[in-house]
């Protein structure tokens, strides 16, 4: 398990949002970025000391960080930032693909004349990016949630945004390298194509070569370079 040293003492404004609504932000936005790596031990008074707050909201944040699936909370033991094994990501990541394969299919169905010229606008901003890799525009999360949206079904929102919530604990230790953001770059031009289209089962199709490809990276990067990489 992994001690981390907690967060440096935030001013709160405490005119809004409640001080448990505030830590569970500050705690999660570093879960998600790495800054909190997996197994590391979230103890409440150190963090309710760095956070100059009380100990039962850093309880309540953690108890809702546990509920979204990003920390484990154990009797005597205390509360963890949750650890995802190799099986434990090709499980959420089954569960992503079925789920927004299904949106994107929705989407090509549903998405009006506004939507598609906002899936045009994004190629066209894509297509002006320098050859660097990097996908800027071309954000993941911007377009997944994009054609989320465009599905018109808030069920299905609301699980595609927890399995992704659980997801970022993987991204943060992995990503897409140079080859990697080129080829999501692509991906995400057919699937841009066939939802502008209207084609339900292109778009389909093309999320779940999405989704796959990412998944078979995401493991790849986890794994670490096997002997035959090394040698």
């Amino acid at each position: 398990m992994t001690d981390t040293a907690p967060p440096q003492l935030v001013p709160f404004d405490r005119t809004s949002l409640t001080l448990a609504d505030r830590v569970e932000a500050l705690l999660h936005e570093q879960i998600v970025g790495g800054a909190l790596e997996a197994g590391a031990r979230l103890s409440e008074s150190e963090i309710a000391s760095s956070f100059g707050v009380s100990r039962g909201p850093v309880r309540e944040a953690l108890r809702r960080l546990a509920h979204r699936g990003l920390v484990v909370v154990e009797s005597h033991r205390g509360a963890t930032v949750r650890h995802l094994d190799l099986s434990d990501v090709r499980q959420l990541f089954e569960v992503r693909i079925a789920l927004e394969c299904e949106a994107a299919a929705l989407a090509a169905r549903r998405v009006d004349d506004a939507g598609r010229a906002e899936l045009i606008d994004l190629e066209r901003l894509a297509d002006g990016e320098p050859e660097t890799g990097l996908t800027a525009v071309f954000d993941d999360h911007d377009l997944h949630d994009l054609i989320v949206r465009h599905a018109g079904n808030e069920q299905l929102a609301r699980m595609v945004r927890q399995v992704n919530v659980e997801l970022r604990l993987a991204r943060s230790r992995s990503g897409a390298g140079g080859g990697r953001a080129s080829e999501a770059r692509e991906e995400h031009r057919r699937l841009i194509r066939s939802l502008v289209a209207g084609d339900a089962a292109g778009a389909r199709a093309a999320m779940r070569e999405h989704l796959s490809a990412a998944l078979f990276n995401t493991l790849q990067t986890l794994q670490g370079p096997t002997e035959e990489d090394r040698s």
